[in-house]
């Protein structure tokens, strides 16, 4: 069992990397990558994303003497919580910040703040044990 799981997390690596080649192909040669328009250039770099996201979670299952972050195991034990800010942090910067004329820079300061600020609160939130639960 345990050969078949690092084969899985090997297999989409690989395909991760295989998506992406496809993607930067796409991008250069066909049509840029457009969120708005969900053309298939943004569908190959969607997927290529979310299986190297995969591939690196399945295979550090494998690295000796890993386990699990404590921000990681805040965020497992507080989901609705940090869906429901991240809705709200979004919306925030939507409403404060012309999104479609920013610069890179911006942009990459947005995202900083923006995770920086949903980890600290949603870390803070499990160090004082609160839940936000309907079950």
């Amino acid at each position: 069992m345990l050969r078949s799981n690092r084969w899985a997390g090997i297999r989409a690596l690989i395909l991760s990397i295989l998506f992406w080649i496809i993607t930067v192909l796409l991008d250069r040669h066909v049509e840029r990558v457009s969120r708005r328009m969900c053309n298939l250039t943004y569908v190959t770099m969607v997927l290529a994303l979310n299986l190297q996201v995969l591939a690196i979670l399945m295979l550090s299952d494998y690295i000796p003497g890993s386990k699990t972050s404590v921000l990681e195991e805040a965020f497992n034990r507080n989901l609705l919580g940090a869906f429901l800010l991240a809705n709200v942090l979004t919306g925030l910067v939507n409403l404060s910040v012309d999104t479609l004329s920013a610069s890179s820079v911006t942009a990459l300061f947005v995202l900083v703040v923006y995770a920086s600020t949903l980890s600290t609160v949603v870390g803070i939130a499990d160090f004082c044990g609160i839940r936000l639960k309907f079950w």
